[in-house]
């Protein structure tokens, strides 16, 4: 297989489109992101990146907290009209319904499947972008994305923004982690009894 070189872009597929929230000048604000995704599960930490001009930031700097919401697919003329329109100029805090769970400053979205409270641990500054690292202190999931007691990942039907700017959705499961593995160390020890 030949491969064709590309320009220096982060193909990193795939991301969920995440709606983060926060309240700015008093008045809750959410951004759409693409950039956004796990740094530790043990202390549970995720960062997201936006843009230093995004008035999400402004909330996010002074009240020191956010949420990483979840969208499903249904969502999608509502998550892309937070990433169309600025806060500085339309107030986007009817969009969604709005709750909040130990943390009056930390806004969460009804609609979605998924919300995840956050205080900011870190906050560091690459190129044009403001990176917020923030230690994950609740964790919500409608009771309907459970499947056997476990989440359900194709019940909670994630929205994913790729580098190609096109909205997919999720397929099928085609293995188990830290399970899979075993069928190629099978191969492995069968072909050194040949």
């Amino acid at each position: 297989m030949s491969k064709i070189k590309y320009s220096k872009y982060p193909l990193v597929y795939p991301l969920p489109a995440a709606l983060v929230g926060a309240i700015v000048d008093n008045k809750v604000n959410y951004e759409t992101l693409g950039d956004c995704g796990i740094v530790s599960v043990y202390p549970p930490v995720l960062y997201i990146s936006s843009n230093k001009s995004h008035h999400t930031n402004k909330g996010i700097l002074k009240n020191k907290c956010f949420s990483v919401n979840i969208p499903s697919v249904d969502l999608l003329d509502k998550v892309d009209y937070c990433g169309i329109v600025t806060g500085k100029k339309v107030d986007k805090s009817n969009v969604f319904k709005i709750y909040y769970g130990n943390n009056k400053d930390i806004p969460l979205i009804e609609e979605c499947p998924i919300n995840i409270a956050c205080k900011v641990k870190e906050t560091i500054d690459i190129y044009n972008m403001k990176v917020f690292f923030g230690d994950i202190i609740e964790t919500y999931v409608n009771e309907n994305c459970f499947t056997d007691g476990h989440i359900d990942t194709l019940k909670i039907n994630p929205l994913i923004y790729c580098m190609d700017n096109l909205y997919w959705t999720i397929g099928k499961s085609v293995g188990k982690g830290f399970n899979s593995g075993k069928n190629y160390n099978d191969i492995i020890k069968n072909m050194d009894r040949r």
